[in-house]
């Protein structure tokens, strides 16, 4: 008689980290950040695209369509998301003022509370809501 496996979908953890390059992966599409077009990235990969690199997000797609996005940032150039992570670390409990997740309150990074998530508390994470 064979063995039966049971296996439980649960979704994996992925941390948001404090640098990250448009050459990493994006955890919601599984390809780089250099390809995906405005809309389809985390709100913040867009905030950095338009505060940090100062560009449109029609420009961006137009550099993403033609695969120029490395003519404007290189493959290994870095980018901060510090302050990001620290205004995520700073939120209080979600007082459900507005119709979004309660998780992330519709930015896609949530905070780990407790710890019980990332092992780490306040540690921050792509939200489930992301990858339903």
């Amino acid at each position: 008689m064979g063995a039966l496996a049971l296996v439980i979908d649960e979704p994996t953890v992925v941390e948001v980290s404090e640098r990250f390059r448009f050459s990493d992966e994006n955890p919601l599409t599984l390809e780089p950040y250099a390809r995906g077009r405005f809309g389809d990235l985390p709100p913040y990969i867009e905030d950095v695209i338009v505060e940090q690199l100062g560009l449109a997000p029609t420009r961006w797609n137009a550099l993403v369509g033609a695969g120029e996005v490395y003519s404007v940032v290189g493959p290994f150039q870095e980018f901060s998301l510090a302050g990001f992570l620290r205004s995520v670390q700073e939120r209080d409990v979600w007082d459900g003022s507005e119709d979004v997740c309660g998780d992330c309150w519709g930015t896609l990074a949530a905070k780990d509370y407790d710890g019980s998530v990332t092992g780490r508390i306040d540690g921050v994470y792509v939200c489930f809501c992301a990858v339903h």
